[in-house]
């Protein structure tokens, strides 16, 4: 008899223990279906995003970055019009941009120059000083020499990927009016303007402030002794106005 009732206590327990469980069970499945994860928001397990039908979007470099200098120093690579000839170099657009930016400005003009010529040298001049800025300055010299527009454009490009490879920013300054070179200067500007447009260069346009409606000097900025060159005042104009948009 005493064996007898010890199983159907043992047995009770067992039903009440199988109740237990299942109660307990019921509890998690119910609670684990009452939790939710926010749309869109991410597995986790995977990672993954919850939502399929949302396109989660990269982080990506802040544009703002990239037109940023590595540094405050600039070169200015050009020709007669960047040196200062025929006046002096302290009187040229470049050492009066420095002062007023209040930064160095390497003036990296040479006569007699071209786009080739300024290719050439772009490592010497411009890359070894390590600056976060370069104006390129150039076109009479090309179309003085009736360089072929394809040249001229190839140059152009030539000397922007260089200072985008050395992580130097290039700001291209537009070729200039000059006597005799009208069709080509046509040519080249309006390619300039468009190539800067599609590769968003900052630019300077120096014809706004030295010419006039007929692609002239005006005359208080030109030069007594060559009148299609800017005098001292002429320079110190180009240098107000550069000052203006790089600031």
């Amino acid at each position: 008899m005493r064996i007898y009732r010890l199983q159907i206590r043992i047995i009770q327990l067992s039903v009440i223990l199988t109740m237990i469980i299942m109660v307990f069970g019921l509890v998690n499945v119910w609670l684990a279906n009452g939790e939710s994860v926010p749309a869109g928001g991410e597995d986790p397990i995977t990672g993954g995003n919850q939502n399929p039908t949302e396109t989660q979007v990269p982080q990506t470099e802040d544009p703002g970055e990239k037109n940023k200098p590595v540094n405050t120093k600039i070169v200015c690579l050009g020709d007669s019009y960047t040196i200062g000839w025929p006046g002096e170099a302290k009187n040229s657009w470049p050492a009066r941009l420095a002062e007023i930016l209040k930064v160095e400005v390497i003036n990296a003009g040479k006569t007699y120059q071209n786009t080739g010529d300024l290719l050439e040298r772009f490592e010497q001049d411009v890359v070894a000083h390590q600056p976060g800025r370069v104006i390129i300055f150039a076109g009479v010299g090309d179309a003085l020499r009736d360089k072929p527009f394809e040249e001229f454009q190839s140059n152009i490009k030539a000397l922007v990927e260089k200072a985008e490879a050395n992580h130097i920013i290039p700001i291209l300054a537009y070729t200039i009016p000059y006597p005799g070179t009208e069709e080509l200067y046509k040519a080249y500007r309006e390619w300039e303007e468009a190539y800067a447009l599609e590769k968003k260069i900052m630019v300077l346009d120096f014809k706004q402030v030295l010419f006039d409606e007929d692609g002239k000097i005006i005359k208080d900025y030109a030069d007594k002794n060559y009148p299609n060159y800017p005098n001292k005042e002429g320079h110190a104009a180009m240098a107000d106005y550069a000052a203006r948009v790089l600031q």
